[in-house]
């Protein structure tokens, strides 16, 4: 899916750029599943799950590019890499396609700044124009502010799955499920 590439002014004075990840992307997209699966605990891979070669990755971005209805964001702020969202429908069926499911993650060092606003807000608008009817997600239900965000851009708790993770610790996570009607 084609997107122009856009410039924002976050409430910290910085310059965020959002435009579609490019295959000369492969490498940062990699370093990026790599750092956030050790950051965080509410991405669904541990650390030594994220092993994509180069070309695996490039593959990757190469199909999401090339789809008419999925894409891939990467968010860049004074010129680093701060994180990524990306949709795709939630399966290709006639009773299916007015849906679609997105993910959305930063580097732990951009949380807070308004990043996860303007990126999700440029992924739905792009939902928009690629024709879906609702987005979906899953967020793990401590993850309060991410939950606080999607709430915040008209996302409706719509059920739990509990103990949708399992931790190496033997803990679990629940999710919660989130939709956006878009029509």
């Amino acid at each position: 899916m084609e997107y122009a590439s856009k410039e924002f002014l976050l409430k910290n004075g910085k310059t965020c750029v959002i435009r579609r990840t490019e295959e000369a992307d492969a490498e940062r997209m990699i370093e990026y599943v790599n750092v956030t699966a050790e950051e965080t605990p509410f991405l669904g891979r541990e650390p030594e799950e994220a092993s994509f070669t180069l070309e695996q990755e490039r593959e990757i971005i190469r199909n999401m590019n090339a789809a008419e209805r999925n894409i891939l964001l990467l968010a860049e702020v004074d010129g680093v890499h701060a994180g990524n969202a990306n949709f795709s429908c939630v399966k290709d069926r006639a009773r299916f396609r007015h849906r679609c499911g997105i993910g959305v993650g930063l580097y732990r060092a951009f949380w807070g700044m308004g990043v996860g606003t303007v990126l999700l807000e440029e992924l739905l608008a792009a939902a928009r124009t690629a024709g879906y009817e609702q987005v979906e997600l899953e967020v793990v239900s401590t993850n309060e502010a991410a939950v606080r965000l999607y709430k915040k851009l008209g996302f409706q708790v719509t059920g739990t799955l509990p103990w949708a993770f399992k931790y190496k610790d033997g803990s679990y996570a629940d999710f919660l499920l989130m939709v956006k009607k878009l029509v």
